[in-house]
């Protein structure tokens, strides 16, 4: 009997050992399948981010976003799970390294960015005061002074913060600035100031200083909208919970709980909306300046042309320029697209003046396409007559979509000015004559006005924040072309006489 008490001791110790060692196996399986799960799908991040990045490249938009810090972030993620392969560590270190990593934050950013348009950038810091009302303390690259927006969305009009916090760290936060006890909707009021729950609260304080950053900032004249991403945070989660997200409503934040989140699609589905498109703002009635007729007269604008010693520095450039990018074919046709194309008199006047003193004979024939004198009598040509002969013109495929010739509009100065808001007054002082009747049509009429004079351009932005009464206040709606093209002209003219 004794001897079968040993036995049943031995059998029991026996299948104890077995369902350890079963734990044990199970514990490290489960860890290793894990951290080869993250490996695989950071690989498919990095292969979605090289999918994008050749998007941009193949239409020469590599510039419109920035991708090398996100890239580098999770390739950093990628080396770190891939260490986990490679070496014999422990599986409490293994969960332990896994639990630490960044990369289930950066793929809930990559998925969010998915169901975004018009990206422009990653994980970007922008300031929490406008430069001029900076504190003498925060000037420097001081990070307690700036926000974290991690996508700029919406060509700059949309930031969007992606949040892993958990409903248990509210909770926690909560409990420690003493909010512990509340839990009725009386608590949580969206009636509530909201500078009534604590700062200390993590998820508030990163989103109050987002707002503040966005009051600092304009594009195009407008504050950037906030959208508070949280993909572990519950719709119908705890009421301690709903009240910190009720708070941050009230800001005018947009909240998207889990529940929210669209399902995150294969990139190559959404590549065409995640670029930002330049041009998605523009009216259907395109204002063309003077900068802008200039360019699509100028030799430069067409082809090669060969450089020669009398050549300034200034057509020198545009040459080496044009080389590397064609501006018509990647900027300015794809700008005008269909749309309807208008000039001020002034606007005309003023270019044909320019074309007729310093043109070559294939810029002159360009000019009289583009914008029709009727000096001489003769009706104008139809578009299609009018592209014909540009082809003609240029070394590039010009686009049968071109709406030419440009209408020439005639423009009652004084009825405009007196139409526009007050703040036009300001910006008048800063506009000679040509300047006012491009730039102020374009702002009467609600089109946008196209040109690649900067510091015009600068100069009304500037005096439109100066002297800005109203939050809503806004100037003309200005698209800069970032580079501009003079007329080639000829020796004699050209010797001395730079002119634009």
């Amino acid at each position: 009997m004794a001897q079968d008490g040993i036995e049943g001791d031995i059998t029991c110790l026996n299948i104890s050992n077995t369902l350890s060692g079963y734990e044990e196996y199970k514990e490290s399986h489960e860890a290793q399948s894990q951290a080869a799960d993250m490996k695989q799908r950071a690989k498919l991040l990095l292969d979605e981010l090289a999918q994008f990045q050749q998007y941009l490249n193949d239409r020469k938009r590599e510039d419109a976003i920035y991708l090398g810090v996100f890239k580098s972030d999770v390739q950093q993620e990628l080396k770190l799970l891939e260490k986990i392969s490679s070496t014999d560590m422990t599986d409490d270190k293994i969960m332990h390294t896994l639990r630490s990593s960044n990369f289930t934050f950066f793929e809930q950013l990559w998925s969010a960015a998915k169901t975004s348009t018009g990206l422009t950038a990653f994980r970007k810091w922008f300031p929490l005061y406008q430069k001029d009302r900076m504190p003498a303390h925060g000037r420097s690259k001081n990070r307690s002074f700036q926000a974290m927006v991690d996508i700029i969305a919406q060509n700059g009009l949309e930031w969007i913060k992606v949040s892993s916090t958990t409903e248990k760290r509210i909770i926690w936060d909560l409990a420690k600035a003493g909010y512990a006890g509340s839990s009725s909707d009386e608590d949580y009021s969206d009636n509530e100031p909201e500078d009534e729950m604590d700062d200390s609260i993590g998820l508030l304080k990163q989103v109050k200083a987002l707002v503040k950053a966005s009051r600092a900032a304009r594009i195009r004249y407008h504050h950037p909208s906030i959208r508070l991403v949280l993909p572990r945070i519950s719709k119908n989660g705890p009421k301690q919970v709903q009240g910190v997200l009720q708070h941050i409503r009230a800001l005018g934040v947009t909240v998207q709980t889990a529940e929210d989140i669209p399902l995150s699609r294969p990139v190559a589905e959404v590549l065409h909306l995640l670029a930002a498109d330049r041009y998605s703002t523009f009216s259907k009635t395109i204002n063309l300046d003077c900068t802008i007729l200039l360019a699509f007269v100028s030799d430069l604008s067409h082809g090669r042309v060969a450089p020669q010693d009398w050549h300034n520095k200034d057509i020198a450039r545009q040459i080496k320029f044009e080389a590397e990018d064609q501006l018509l074919p990647s900027s300015l046709w794809p700008a005008c697209s269909d749309r309807k194309l208008v000039c001020t008199r002034e606007a005309a006047d003023r270019m044909h003046e320019i074309v007729n003193i310093f043109g070559t004979e294939t810029e002159k024939k360009r000019a009289a396409l583009l914008v029709y004198e009727g000096c001489d009598g003769t009706a104008p040509l139809t578009r299609e007559q009018c592209i014909e002969a540009f082809k003609k013109l240029s070394d590039y495929q010009v686009p049968m979509e071109w709406s030419l010739p440009v209408t020439v509009v005639d423009v009652d100065m004084e009825a405009i000015k007196s139409s526009l808001p007050p703040i036009a007054k300001e910006v008048e002082n800063v506009l000679v004559s040509i300047n006012q009747s491009v730039f102020f049509y374009g702002w009467y009429a609600g089109n946008t006005t196209l040109s690649s004079n900067g510091s015009v351009a600068k100069a009304i932005e500037a005096k439109i924040e100066e002297n800005r009464v109203h939050d809503e206040d806004s100037g003309p709606d200005v698209w800069l072309c970032t580079t501009s093209r003079s007329l080639v002209g000829k020796e004699k003219e050209r010797r001395g006489n730079p002119v634009q």
